[in-house]
């Protein structure tokens, strides 16, 4: 019952919700999602690293990067994304987030990594 608790409030903040739309659409570096959403780089971090203990993101380190993904930690997170994500898709946000990551993009400076 307490993870399932630690799910939902992961899940019900704003922001956390933004960054799991732009981290449907691929994996991204914290500064990526900082300059999309507007929040500072160690904010962004707090927020990814709820994400990460409620099981439904996950990172690897490439040289100076932190890399960030979708990676649902099992079925319920699994589930838990894909009935949140089809209602993201279908806001007209999800397209202003797409929108503002391909503007955003440094892939070249962390694949390379």
């Amino acid at each position: 019952m307490y993870f399932l608790e630690k799910r939902l409030k992961a899940l019900s903040d704003k922001t956390r919700l933004k960054l799991i739309a732009l981290l449907s659409i691929r994996p991204c570096c914290v500064c990526e999602l900082a300059e999309v959403i507007g929040y500072a780089q160690p904010t962004i971090s707090r927020h990814l690293q709820r994400l990460v203990e409620a099981g439904f993101v996950a990172y690897e380190r490439r040289s100076n990067f932190q890399i960030y993904r979708l990676s649902p930690a099992d079925k319920e997170a699994e589930n838990l994304l894909t009935m949140i994500l089809k209602d993201l898709q279908q806001q007209k946000v999800f397209s202003e987030l797409k929108k503002a990551l391909s503007r955003a993009d440094k892939r070249q400076l962390w694949e390379k990594s």
